[in-house]
């Protein structure tokens, strides 16, 4: 608000040096256009997807037998090691009460039989913080048998359900986890065998383990909001007002005949993204009358974008205090995170005013 006083201010002054002493009241007409830095502001892939989440999210789905790792941040990628049956167990198994693996005639062995599934995966109800239910593009996953000299001394069978699905899958083959776990229903062991090829030694303690690679590439059928600042808008008015000098402004306000807001960004994260501008009515914590704004963010550095709010400005007089929010979404498409990037912004206003400015002069 103090840019506009310094600007009258000068126009007062040059005028009272330069008009004649015969004028007792002039009109001063001016249309100036003023810029008002609003903000910066920096918001890491941290910010806008919280890992914490996902990793909360991972665990709780693949249970406590499970061990979730990062293994990269571009894609955004984490590993799970989920152990099935140990040795002791599938020596349990076995008819025969034996010992140890040196016991164990070479044949097959049902470990699981479909009248008594096992919940590999629990997915129902499982969202990945703010991403929800995203379907991911692939989860590359094998069934490993660890704990033996060699590992074709032991083959596993096994068959995965879902509610509507069933695959079959092989020790030590590579198959895709992922329509499975996109259904967000649990994921069963319906079926499992294991073969002896060969006798083992009596040390032997064969462990069956999944393990999973879970990249974060995938698909999102609606806007998924990443970040909004509702929160961190305090109780101030964006223009520093209060009750008393409300009216002021008010009136400056009435001269403004468009209102801009700017945006200078580098976007690195990767992911074109949608920043929605809405007028916010601080004492009621809600929006103003007036409807969202909304423009792209597109990846790359050196960007500008800018949002007409010409409509917020009654806004603006008849809110006090008035402030503006700022949210950014996701919009639906695949992707894939990189979370080394973030989106860094500066803001500002243009307001393009129309003012009459009545000025009265002393004569000599």
């Amino acid at each position: 608000m103090k840019r506009f006083y310094y600007v009258f201010f000068l126009l007062v002054v040059s005028m009272f040096l330069f008009t004649s002493c015969a004028l007792e009241e002039i009109e001063l007409k001016t249309d100036p256009t003023i810029q008002a830095p609003i903000a910066t502001e920096s918001i890491t892939m941290s910010d806008l997807v919280d890992t914490e989440d996902i990793v909360s999210s991972l665990e709780d789905s693949f249970g406590s037998d499970a061990t979730v790792t990062h293994k990269s941040t571009n894609p955004l990628t984490y590993g799970v090691d989920l152990k099935i049956f140990d040795g002791q167990e599938i020596l349990d198994k076995i008819p025969g009460s034996q010992s140890n693996f040196s016991d164990v005639p070479v044949a097959s062995y049902d470990l699981v039989t479909s009248d008594a599934s096992l919940t590999l995966v629990s997915l129902g109800g499982t969202t990945f913080g703010s991403l929800g239910e995203i379907s991911l593009t692939s989860l590359p996953a094998t069934l490993v048998v660890i704990g033996i000299d060699d590992p074709s001394d032991v083959t596993i069978e096994a068959t995965l359900t879902t509610s509507s699905t069933s695959t079959l899958i092989s020790s030590g083959e590579e198959f895709d986890l992922g329509p499975l776990f996109n259904e967000y229903s649990n994921v069963y062991l319906d079926e499992m065998t294991i073969t002896f090829t060969s006798s083992l030694a009596a040390d032997a303690s064969p462990t069956i383990k999944l393990l999973v690679d879970i990249p974060f590439e995938f698909t999102i059928t609606e806007d998924v909001e990443l970040f909004t600042n509702k929160d961190e808008v305090g109780d101030e008015d964006i223009f520093g007002r209060s009750g008393e000098d409300s009216d002021d402004l008010s009136d400056i306000l009435d001269g403004i005949e468009s209102l801009k807001l700017h945006m200078n960004y580098d976007n690195t994260t990767g992911l074109p993204l949608k920043m929605e501008v809405q007028g916010w009515d601080v004492e009621n914590d809600g929006p103003t009358a007036s409807g969202v704004k909304t423009e792209v963010i597109t990846v790359g550095e050196d960007k500008t974008v800018a949002f007409v709010l010409t409509d917020l400005i009654e806004d603006m007089k008849d809110t006090v205090p008035f402030n503006l929010v700022f949210t950014v979404k996701l919009p639906s498409s695949t992707y894939s995170l990189n979370m080394d990037g973030s989106l860094d912004l500066s803001l500002w206003l243009d307001l393009d005013t129309d003012l009459t400015i009545p000025i009265t002069l002393r004569a000599q």
